[in-house]
């Protein structure tokens, strides 16, 4: 079972490590990564309890985040919070609202990731994780299901963008179809891109740099492949 924050209680010192928050617990991270963290939430209710996830970080106003019901895929929330802490409290109204909470992310001691090999495919179940080296060429990740079920993916490496982001978070047989960058249309909030089929390339040229990958997908989803090629 899960550590468990009791109502009204608060761990001040979280580093990423797979916590349920009763109702009015909180957790604390003192220092975020000065780059992209993602932030996994899941409602544990049995019932049909719709929860909510307060999020603060430094003197910010907070932001109300809904955790929804019944459902069996984690939540994700991926942003840079620039090295101030970070705060989640479960502010549900029903008392019987558990939430987990869990970060993933290079160096966060919560997922310890195995490895990631050029041209070796390896396949991740949920919540597992990989990291790996790139050369300093145009590479590839290479993403594959076996399955028509959704799949959720998330990258962390490369240079930031203007906003302080370097994550990527890519879904497989996603119900709305192709999207991503121009000129697909938008993706979702939250995600880099989707594809409507069971596969997904992402190339680039990061030099030699580290890459983090992690499988976010629903329980009831096949494991993905992972691919990371040389070009």
């Amino acid at each position: 079972m899960r550590d468990v924050v009791p109502e009204g209680m608060v761990n001040a010192a979280w580093n990423g490590l797979p916590q349920t928050l009763a109702v009015r617990g909180s957790v604390t991270m003192p220092q975020t990564p000065n780059g992209s963290l993602i932030v996994g939430y899941f409602n544990q209710s049995q019932q049909n309890n719709a929860g909510r996830l307060a999020i603060t970080s430094g003197g910010s106003d907070p932001t109300i985040l809904p955790v929804p019901a019944l459902a069996r895929m984690i939540s994700i929330l991926t942003a840079n919070w620039q090295a101030n802490n970070l705060t989640l409290t479960n502010i549900s109204v029903n008392a019987a609202t558990p939430i987990l909470v869990q970060a993933y992310g290079p160096g966060i001691p919560g997922m310890q990731p195995g490895p990631l090999t050029i041209g070796t495919p390896v396949q991740l179940a949920m919540r597992q994780a990989v990291q790996g080296t790139t050369t300093p060429n145009w590479m590839q990740l290479g993403f594959s299901a076996s399955t028509s079920n959704l799949e959720v993916v998330a990258v962390v490496g490369g240079p930031q963008d203007q906003s302080g982001n370097n994550a990527y978070v890519i879904a497989l047989n996603a119900p709305g179809g192709d999207t991503g960058p121009p000129p697909l249309p938008a993706p979702p909030a939250g995600f880099f891109a989707t594809a409507a089929g069971n596969r997904y390339a992402l190339p680039f040229n990061w030099g030699a740099a580290s890459v983090y990958v992690v499988n976010l997908s629903p329980q009831t989803a096949a494991p993905v492949t992972a691919l990371l090629q040389s070009l």
